[in-house]
């Protein structure tokens, strides 16, 4: 029996629990019809922000999408979870990569429109901060968001990231190059992380 690898993450990752109702799990293959449906019903919204989602133009481009983040899970570099409330995917949470040398990654959050101001996508981001800092033993976590994303910026500031500074014009979204505000935290200063913190010698 093949056993996982200490300091990686298992090729199946656990949901988490976000409270009543709502939970966060890996998207699967059979997850794309309702990733493509949520962000077509969405994409004004999701296009003015997100770095992906003006490709997701049908059911196999999200299969595609999803099939990445499935290969990074197993790798242990990275995951895409989807947001659910109840059955009805409300959006995801990213983590584009993990750097294992380092000890860091970058995290990102979405959301369809009808699930805002719920508190799901803080909720969803403390969970998965929480799970790479005592669980994958990172230091650092990033938060990117385009400058003017006041919604996406507050769930950064409300978790207690530290803004760094700003990245000039860094990705291309949808049509145009947006400057994106940095934020960090370090494990040290996670509430009930400072195990991490005493790793530096792994």
């Amino acid at each position: 029996m093949t056993r996982p690898v200490p300091g990686l993450p298992s090729p199946v990752m656990p949901a988490l629990g976000l409270g009543p109702g709502a939970h966060l799990r890996p998207l699967v293959a059979g997850d794309a019809a309702a990733v493509h449906a949520l962000v077509v019903a969405n994409r004004a919204h999701l296009d003015r922000w997100l770095r992906w989602s003006s490709v997701i133009r049908a059911p196999a481009d999200a299969a595609d999408f999803i099939e990445r983040f499935t290969g990074q899970l197993a790798n242990g570099d990275g995951f895409h979870l989807g947001i659910w409330v109840g059955t009805a995917l409300a959006g995801g949470c990213i983590c584009w990569t993990v750097h294992r040398q380092d000890r860091n990654a970058e995290v990102g959050y979405w959301l369809g429109a009808a699930f805002l101001g719920r508190g799901l996508a803080t909720a969803a981001t403390r969970a998965v901060v929480g799970h790479l800092f005592a669980a994958e033993q990172l230091h650092r976590i990033e938060l990117q968001c385009g400058v003017g994303n006041v919604r996406s910026r507050a769930v950064a500031e409300r978790l207690g990231f530290r803004l760094e500074g700003v990245r000039r014009q860094s990705h291309w979204i949808t049509d145009r190059f947006v400057d994106h505000a940095v934020y960090a935290m370090l494990a040290p200063d996670w509430p009930g992380a400072a195990a991490s913190a005493g790793q530096e010698s792994r």
